[in-house]
């Protein structure tokens, strides 16, 4: 499959509204790379942005962004896409302390400790793509959409490989931490929720989360997506949610409920 299949495949199956991203970590930069890349349409920002604004750029904007050390303005997200050391203002937690994150600064010191991150040197720069559209060979795939649309993708991952998906978050920082640098160091599908940093700079919308797919699953998600697309249609039809459940199957009913609602009850 090429990105043109799999992007038009991602869009027609979940209706999303905003481009898929394609990223590219970049593990040696220097000027000739950066005309490289400039050869194929990337760009860097004249001022310093957020990591979550390469995500934003290509998505809403079908920019081809690329962002090195000196491209960065917030230090979270430096960190943890492995363009900053997580030095000891970080390793301290005193920037929890000063949002007032958690109740005391033990908490805070011990949630940045945990902070998923790209280790200092592993990527020199990140290019960000459409995925239609991106030139290089990625390493993950970034979606936006509604909790229904994600919760199909989230499906569609499971399918042929696990029986359940475990999650965590710090319930502070978005995509960069959550998403971007836990699939780097686990490759596995991440899931979670935009921050304000996002919400702000990136045009995240309220009803938006997203998930971030590592690029060698990305083909199974998108079969898995035709093989599961029976199990939650858009728009979802509501029923009267004071009447009978009549759209489950009778193995998932009670043998009370069974007789209430004239099935056959089990003898």
């Amino acid at each position: 499959m090429d990105n043109v299949f799999l992007n038009e495949a991602l869009k027609r199956l979940l209706n999303l509204p905003t481009h898929p991203v394609a990223v590219k970590y970049i593990e040696t930069f220097d000027e000739d790379v950066e005309w490289e890349l400039a050869d194929l349409g990337f760009y860097r920002p004249r001022n310093p942005v957020n990591l979550c604004q390469g995500v934003g750029l290509a998505r809403h904007h079908g920019r081809k962004v690329l962002l090195a050390a000196e491209d960065m303005a917030c230090i979270i997200g430096a960190a943890a896409g492995g363009l900053h050391p997580f030095d000891k203002t970080l390793a301290s937690g005193e920037i929890g302390v000063k949002d007032g994150i958690r109740c005391n600064p033990e908490l805070c010191r011990e949630m940045f400790e945990t902070l998923p991150r790209i280790e200092h040197g592993e990527v020199e720069a990140v290019a960000f793509a459409p995925l239609k559209e991106m030139p290089l060979e990625f390493d993950q795939v970034i979606l936006y959409g509604t909790p229904l649309e994600m919760l199909k993708v989230i499906t569609a991952y499971l399918y042929d490989r696990e029986a359940r998906l475990d999650m965590s978050t710090c319930a502070k920082y978005g995509v960069c931490v959550e998403g971007m640098a836990s699939c780097y160091n686990s490759g596995e599908l991440t899931v979670g929720f935009p921050c304000r940093g996002e919400r702000v700079s990136s045009m995240v919308q309220d009803h938006e989360i997203y998930v971030t797919i590592p690029a060698e699953h990305l083909e199974a998600v998108v079969e898995g997506l035709e093989a599961t697309k029976h199990l939650l249609p858009s728009p979802m039809p509501f029923g009267g949610v004071d009447q009978e459940p009549t759209f489950l199957p009778d193995y998932y009913l009670t043998e009370e409920s069974k007789g209430r609602m004239g099935r056959k009850v089990r003898s």
